[in-house]
């Protein structure tokens, strides 16, 4: 790992052994593999099975009110929801600790050269870069399984992309405000009161970014029942869900960040 490290330009000594220590502590942590691994497993059998589940569907509800180009479009959402919901427990679980689980060895990181402040940033890059491997592959395979055009795969991607940098942004940032630093276990981190909240105003996030899109998708969505929005409305909702992410995401980025430099340790 260290060799490969050493082959990305742009990264200096101190940043490339903290994103080391991190990858090394996650490693030896059975625990935290063990319990991401189920995660991809059920994630696995959801994308498998997504086809067959969409035809059944379809089939079912085809001859309703609204047609089955409705209910496809409506899954196609769904699938957005399911897989941001998964992002955000896995952001929960995984990036929200990170800073407490510094736990007694937390002043000697903020003695150091490389500072506070900037080893919660590189937590970020470093959280936010995994996120992005795992989330845009995993949407751009179910958006395959669901036979979505080109464009709209694009566009989901897009998505997720946007809301994998708020979810890490809230979650790190929590966990800058709601540090456990006594704790060694992350379980007991996040059952705490800042990870339950970190999980709820993710699920809130997501839930309202959905409806955004869905209103402003120009590939037509279960909101848009009369018809597809116009340029005009695209733009705005499009305006409104980069705006909503980032005060989710980077507000509470920020916040930890500030707080990081002037923390007591």
């Amino acid at each position: 790992m260290d060799k490969l490290l050493r082959h990305i330009p742009l990264l200096s000594l101190d940043v490339r052994a903290v994103i080391l220590k991190d990858i090394r502590i996650f490693w030896r942590d059975t625990t935290q593999w063990g319990q991401s691994l189920i995660l991809f497993g059920i994630l696995g059998v959801y994308i498998l099975n997504l086809r067959f589940f969409t035809e059944q569907f379809t089939s079912l509800f085809s001859g309703g009110q609204f047609g089955g180009d409705y209910f496809s479009k409506l899954v196609s959402f769904m699938n957005l929801a399911a897989c941001a919901l998964n992002l955000a427990t896995l952001t929960t679980r995984f990036v929200y600790p990170q800073f407490s689980l510094e736990g007694k060895r937390l002043w000697i990181v903020g003695l150091s050269p490389l500072g506070l402040s900037r080893v919660v940033w590189v937590k970020y890059l470093l959280a936010t870069g995994i996120s992005l491997i795992i989330s845009i592959p995993m949407i751009w395979l179910s958006s395959d399984m669901l036979q979505l055009p080109l464009a709209q795969q694009i566009f989901f991607c897009a998505s997720i992309s946007v809301m994998a940098l708020s979810l890490n942004g809230l979650a790190m940032g929590m966990g800058v405000m709601y540090p456990d630093l006594k704790e060694d276990n992350p379980s007991k981190i996040v059952s705490g009161f800042g990870g339950t909240f970190c999980l709820v105003v993710s699920f809130i996030y997501i839930g309202m970014a959905v409806i955004l899109l869905g209103i402003g998708s120009p590939f037509g969505s279960p909101w848009q029942i009369f018809g597809r929005a116009s340029d005009a409305q695209q733009l705005i909702y499009m305006g409104l869900f980069l705006i909503f992410s980032a005060c989710v995401g980077f507000g509470p980025l920020a916040y930890g960040l500030r707080r990081a430099r002037s923390f007591e340790h």
